[in-house]
């Protein structure tokens, strides 16, 4: 799945693919090693969102929302939840939940070695899964620490 870098909860790692963004900007990233191929981590946003801090080998840059939406990027597992396509998945880790997150998941039936078919994802709001014979609608801050890699079935 290709999304944008703005997309990309924060832990995520991601493989960079292509960016429409200025090409003042574009030259000074490709100089600190932001080029295709290159792998990026989202590192924090900030409190209300923007900037995020990125990391690419050693070198941390913040961008802004503007700039992250039109950097297009794919996805390294494990990913959480909330980014991935419809299809198959096991459930690796939480990453990012305390306790009590861990124990709201395991209640709604989502624990570690699960297996999960994500029906529908759009990116934005709740999405839905199937899980044993259960069908649950997982919000976006929740789904951001279930971190998930693909099944082949």
């Amino acid at each position: 799945m290709i999304i944008a870098l703005k997309d990309c909860p924060e832990n995520t790692k991601c493989i960079l693919i292509d960016s429409k963004i200025p090409d003042s900007l574009k030259n000074r990233l490709m100089g600190m090693g932001w080029i295709p191929g290159k792998t990026i981590q989202v590192v924090r946003r900030a409190p209300m969102g923007d900037p995020t801090i990125y990391l690419v080998d050693s070198t941390k840059i913040f961008l802004r929302e503007e700039e992250s939406r039109l950097i297009t990027v794919k996805p390294i597992y494990p990913a959480p939840l909330s980014i991935v396509e419809k299809g198959t998945y096991k459930i690796v880790e939480f990453f990012g939940g305390g306790p009590r997150f861990v124990e709201r998941a395991k209640t709604s039936g989502l624990a570690i070695g699960k297996t999960i078919y994500v029906i529908d994802n759009v990116l934005r709001g709740k999405l839905t899964v199937k899980i044993d014979d259960r069908v649950l609608r997982v919000g976006r801050g929740f789904s951001e620490k279930i971190f998930v890699e693909p099944i082949d079935v």
